[in-house]
Protein backbone atom coordinates (compact mmCIF):
# COMPACT_ATOMS: atom_id res chain seq x y z
CA UNK A 1 0.00 0.00 0.00
CA UNK A 2 2.80 2.57 0.92
CA UNK A 3 4.03 2.11 -2.79
CA UNK A 4 1.09 2.45 -4.38
CA UNK A 5 0.81 5.66 -2.27
CA UNK A 6 4.04 6.48 -3.40
CA UNK A 7 4.20 6.37 -6.73
CA UNK A 8 0.65 7.90 -6.35
CA UNK A 9 2.57 11.52 -5.19
CA UNK A 10 5.47 10.91 -7.34
CA UNK A 11 3.05 11.18 -10.46
CA UNK A 12 1.01 14.02 -8.90
CA UNK A 13 4.19 16.04 -7.81
CA UNK A 14 5.74 15.35 -11.52
CA UNK A 15 2.54 16.50 -13.23
CA UNK A 16 2.68 19.51 -10.96
CA UNK A 17 5.77 20.63 -11.72
CA UNK A 18 5.71 19.87 -15.43
CA UNK A 19 2.75 22.12 -15.70
CA UNK A 20 3.87 24.81 -13.77
CA UNK A 21 7.44 25.06 -15.95
CA UNK A 22 5.65 24.44 -19.13
CA UNK A 23 3.60 28.08 -18.37
CA UNK A 24 6.71 29.96 -19.23
CA UNK A 25 5.70 32.73 -21.53
CA UNK A 26 6.65 32.65 -25.36
CA UNK A 27 7.84 34.87 -28.30
CA UNK A 28 4.67 34.39 -31.16
CA UNK A 29 5.87 37.38 -33.49
CA UNK A 30 8.96 38.88 -34.25
CA UNK A 31 9.32 41.71 -36.72
CA UNK A 32 11.54 41.63 -38.35
CA UNK A 33 11.17 38.18 -39.15
CA UNK A 34 14.07 35.85 -38.69
CA UNK A 35 15.56 35.67 -42.38
CA UNK A 36 13.74 38.36 -43.70
CA UNK A 37 14.96 41.14 -45.72
CA UNK A 38 14.43 45.30 -45.24
CA UNK A 39 14.44 47.96 -46.98
CA UNK A 40 14.85 50.84 -44.69
CA UNK A 41 17.59 51.40 -42.24
CA UNK A 42 15.39 52.96 -39.57
CA UNK A 43 12.35 50.65 -38.76
CA UNK A 44 10.53 49.84 -35.52
CA UNK A 45 11.64 46.35 -34.51
CA UNK A 46 8.51 44.75 -32.57
CA UNK A 47 8.46 41.49 -30.62
CA UNK A 48 5.25 40.11 -29.44
CA UNK A 49 4.42 37.45 -26.88
CA UNK A 50 1.61 35.12 -25.62
CA UNK A 51 1.36 36.78 -21.99
CA UNK A 52 2.00 40.21 -20.71
CA UNK A 53 5.64 41.08 -20.06
CA UNK A 54 6.80 41.68 -16.59
CA UNK A 55 7.85 45.26 -16.19
CA UNK A 56 9.48 47.63 -13.32
CA UNK A 57 9.21 51.22 -13.70
CA UNK A 58 12.77 52.76 -13.45
CA UNK A 59 14.80 49.40 -13.77
CA UNK A 60 16.22 48.01 -17.57
CA UNK A 61 14.64 44.18 -16.90
CA UNK A 62 14.21 43.99 -20.86
CA UNK A 63 17.35 44.24 -24.02
CA UNK A 64 17.25 44.36 -27.64
CA UNK A 65 20.29 44.55 -29.39
CA UNK A 66 21.31 44.45 -33.14
CA UNK A 67 24.95 43.84 -34.57
CA UNK A 68 26.38 43.41 -37.93
CA UNK A 69 27.25 39.49 -38.81
CA UNK A 70 30.76 38.71 -38.56
CA UNK A 71 31.36 41.73 -35.63
CA UNK A 72 31.69 41.53 -32.02
CA UNK A 73 29.60 44.95 -31.23
CA UNK A 74 25.92 44.54 -30.15
CA UNK A 75 24.02 48.26 -30.28
CA UNK A 76 21.55 47.93 -27.26
CA UNK A 77 18.72 49.86 -28.12
CA UNK A 78 16.04 51.62 -26.23
CA UNK A 79 12.98 49.43 -25.85
CA UNK A 80 9.23 50.43 -24.89
CA UNK A 81 7.22 47.61 -23.42
CA UNK A 82 3.18 47.76 -23.65
CA UNK A 83 1.52 44.65 -22.21
CA UNK A 84 2.77 41.48 -24.60
CA UNK A 85 5.01 43.87 -27.26
CA UNK A 86 8.56 45.31 -26.68
CA UNK A 87 9.43 47.77 -29.20
CA UNK A 88 12.87 49.71 -30.22
CA UNK A 89 13.29 52.10 -32.91
CA UNK A 90 16.33 50.52 -35.09
CA UNK A 91 18.45 53.38 -36.75
CA UNK A 92 21.15 51.15 -39.15
CA UNK A 93 23.95 53.30 -40.72
CA UNK A 94 24.88 49.77 -43.78
CA UNK A 95 23.57 47.22 -45.69
CA UNK A 96 24.28 43.89 -44.92
CA UNK A 97 23.04 40.99 -42.45
CA UNK A 98 22.31 41.29 -38.71
CA UNK A 99 22.16 39.84 -35.73
CA UNK A 100 19.10 40.55 -33.31
CA UNK A 101 19.23 39.70 -29.81
CA UNK A 102 16.75 40.22 -27.07
CA UNK A 103 16.04 39.40 -23.34
CA UNK A 104 12.77 40.04 -21.28
CA UNK A 105 11.63 38.96 -18.00
CA UNK A 106 8.23 37.06 -18.64
CA UNK A 107 5.00 37.32 -16.84
CA UNK A 108 6.12 34.60 -14.22
CA UNK A 109 8.96 36.06 -13.19
CA UNK A 110 11.61 34.11 -15.30
CA UNK A 111 13.98 35.53 -18.02
CA UNK A 112 13.65 34.67 -21.44
CA UNK A 113 15.51 35.36 -24.60
CA UNK A 114 16.19 34.65 -27.67
CA UNK A 115 17.83 36.02 -31.22
CA UNK A 116 17.40 36.06 -34.57
CA UNK A 117 18.98 37.37 -37.95
CA UNK A 118 17.97 39.83 -40.86
CA UNK A 119 19.22 41.22 -43.88
CA UNK A 120 19.04 45.07 -44.54
CA UNK A 121 18.74 45.95 -48.01
CA UNK A 122 19.90 49.20 -48.98
CA UNK A 123 19.91 49.27 -52.87
CA UNK A 124 22.49 50.59 -55.33
CA UNK A 125 22.44 54.47 -53.43
CA UNK A 126 23.44 53.54 -50.11
CA UNK A 127 21.57 54.16 -46.99
CA UNK A 128 18.70 55.98 -46.69
CA UNK A 129 17.58 58.77 -44.63
CA UNK A 130 14.12 58.11 -45.02
CA UNK A 131 12.62 57.29 -41.46
CA UNK A 132 9.14 55.51 -43.09
CA UNK A 133 8.05 52.13 -41.75
CA UNK A 134 9.94 48.83 -43.11
CA UNK A 135 8.66 47.15 -45.31
CA UNK A 136 9.42 43.40 -43.94
CA UNK A 137 8.97 40.58 -45.93
CA UNK A 138 6.56 37.73 -44.66
CA UNK A 139 8.90 34.65 -43.02
CA UNK A 140 7.51 32.08 -41.22
CA UNK A 141 9.04 32.29 -37.25
CA UNK A 142 11.91 30.33 -36.69
CA UNK A 143 13.06 31.88 -33.89
CA UNK A 144 10.22 30.04 -31.92
CA UNK A 145 11.61 26.62 -32.15
CA UNK A 146 15.24 27.83 -30.73
CA UNK A 147 13.80 28.73 -27.34
CA UNK A 148 11.44 25.80 -27.41
CA UNK A 149 14.59 23.80 -28.12
CA UNK A 150 16.89 25.25 -25.01
CA UNK A 151 13.56 23.57 -22.44
CA UNK A 152 14.49 20.09 -24.27
CA UNK A 153 16.98 18.98 -21.53
CA UNK A 154 14.80 20.29 -18.89
CA UNK A 155 11.94 17.93 -20.32
CA UNK A 156 14.21 15.21 -20.07
CA UNK A 157 15.53 15.67 -17.33
CA UNK A 158 12.04 15.85 -15.62
CA UNK A 159 11.11 12.47 -17.39
CA UNK A 160 14.18 11.04 -16.01
CA UNK A 161 13.14 12.37 -12.28
CA UNK A 162 9.58 10.89 -12.50
CA UNK A 163 10.88 7.74 -13.87
CA UNK A 164 13.25 6.97 -10.96
CA UNK A 165 10.39 8.30 -8.72
CA UNK A 166 8.83 5.41 -10.09
CA UNK A 167 10.62 2.80 -10.49
CA UNK A 168 13.03 3.12 -7.45
CA UNK A 169 10.29 2.00 -4.94
CA UNK A 170 9.64 -1.16 -7.31
CA UNK A 171 13.60 -1.88 -7.03
CA UNK A 172 13.08 -1.64 -3.55
CA UNK A 173 10.20 -3.76 -2.93
CA UNK A 174 11.82 -6.51 -5.36
CA UNK A 175 15.05 -6.34 -3.50
CA UNK A 176 12.84 -6.99 -0.13
CA UNK A 177 11.03 -9.75 -1.66
CA UNK A 178 14.23 -11.52 -2.81
CA UNK A 179 15.99 -10.91 0.77
CA UNK A 180 12.58 -12.16 2.25
CA UNK A 181 12.61 -15.61 -0.04
CA UNK A 182 16.13 -16.38 0.73
CA UNK A 183 15.62 -16.22 4.28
Amino acid sequence: MRLKSSIVLALMGALLFAVQSSAHDSLIDIKPAPGSVITQPNFEAALTFNNDLLFFVGESNAELATKPVGSNTWTKHEVLISGQVLTANINLTEGGKYDLRWKVVSSDGHPISGSSSFFLDTGANGTSNQTSPAVISPNPLEGVAESERSLMGFYIGLAMVVLGAIFAPIGLLMRRRAKRSAA
